[in-house]
């Protein structure tokens, strides 16, 4: 008898697909996933600690550890300049858990008093001087300071230089030209200051080698129009009012700090109280009344700034501030 022909092979038995492997995630993406992460760990409260809560340790465990976390989320974004979307996520994120820390407590001026260095923003007019300097090249930018005193004086200040004619304004160090806009603050609810900017000046000029060399030979004796030259230019002060209307850092561009862009801190007449407080303190009253900064958190070596219309601003304490 002839045999069967073998069974077809069964369909149950058909070896399975293997599932498709997943796309490996972007560096970016990555990195902002680790980012959330350091801030849930900041944000959520230490099991050994959840049965005093309440105590000035576990506050102050918790507070540092959100202040790591901002840290991290900042960094490798280059001031904010470079932030993909997802890393401006996990620093608002980082920003809103520190300054829970903060919420319903009022501004101590004396805190408040020193030189700050930013660290992050998203003020478009900020970014879009460090994106110059970083993408074209024209000029370096350095660093970027705010210095509040406790008396009602703050100073916005960045360091920029142009290659091969001043000196480079590298991070952490006085090269290029200093950049100054002087104001006045007033203090109007428990967190929110008034601006009027009064000021600006060009300063602090440090020439390059190279130039300096040509105005001075190494090699040949120094006269007296050599010396007086170098002396000019480092001494060289350029100063103009400033009358009207002017958006910078920490200013609020006519917002008053609340989120519904009113313009008005404190009542309707805020402008005129601000301009009356600064001819008061030697300003003249002609300064430029640029709206709030809400100071959202700070303490001694950390501050946060958000300014309605222009961004939010991260620092870092750099030292004492004495206002001219």
């Amino acid at each position: 008898m002839a045999s069967l022909p073998a069974a077809a092979p069964s369909l149950s038995r058909a070896p399975a697909l293997a599932p498709r492997a997943a796309a490996p995630a972007s560096s970016s993406s990555r990195r902002a996933a680790a980012r959330r992460r350091a801030v849930a760990r900041a944000a959520a409260p230490s099991p050994d600690l959840a049965t005093d809560a309440t105590t000035t340790t576990t506050t102050t465990t918790r507070r540092d550890a959100a202040k790591r976390a901002l840290r991290y989320a900042t960094e490798g974004t280059y001031r904010g300049a470079l932030a993909s979307t997802s890393d401006r996520a996990a620093v608002e994120e980082a920003q809103v858990a520190l300054e829970a820390f903060a919420a319903g407590t009022p501004l101590d001026r004396a805190v408040l008093a020193g030189r700050w260095r930013l660290l992050y923003t998203t003020a478009s007019d900020v970014l879009s001087v460090i994106r110059l300097g970083r993408d074209v090249g024209v000029v370096d930018v350095g660093d970027v300071f705010q210095s509040f005193d406790d008396a009602g004086k703050i100073q916005n200040e960045i360091r920029l230089s142009v290659p091969f004619l001043l000196a480079p304004a590298t991070r952490g160090k006085p090269g290029g030209v200093s950049l100054k806009v002087d104001a006045d603050y007033r203090v109007v609810g428990d967190r929110t200051l008034s601006l009027v900017f009064n000021e600006a000046k060009v300063s602090e000029v440090r020439i390059s080698d190279a130039v300096e060399a040509a105005l001075a030979p190494a090699l040949l004796p120094r006269g007296s129009l050599n010396r007086q030259v170098l002396l000019a230019i480092r001494e060289f002060e350029l100063k103009f009012p400033l009358r009207s209307a002017l958006s910078s850092m920490g200013g609020g561009g006519g917002s008053d700090g609340d989120g519904d862009g009113d313009g008005a801190v404190g009542g309707g007449n805020d402008d005129a109280e601000t301009r009356d407080a600064s001819a008061a303190r030697g300003g003249g009253g002609g300064g430029a009344p640029v709206g709030a900064y809400l100071i959202s958190y700070v303490d001694e070596d950390t501050l946060v700034g958000r300014a309605n219309g222009t961004g939010t601003f991260i620092f870092q304490r750099e030292g004492d501030f004495e206002a001219a």
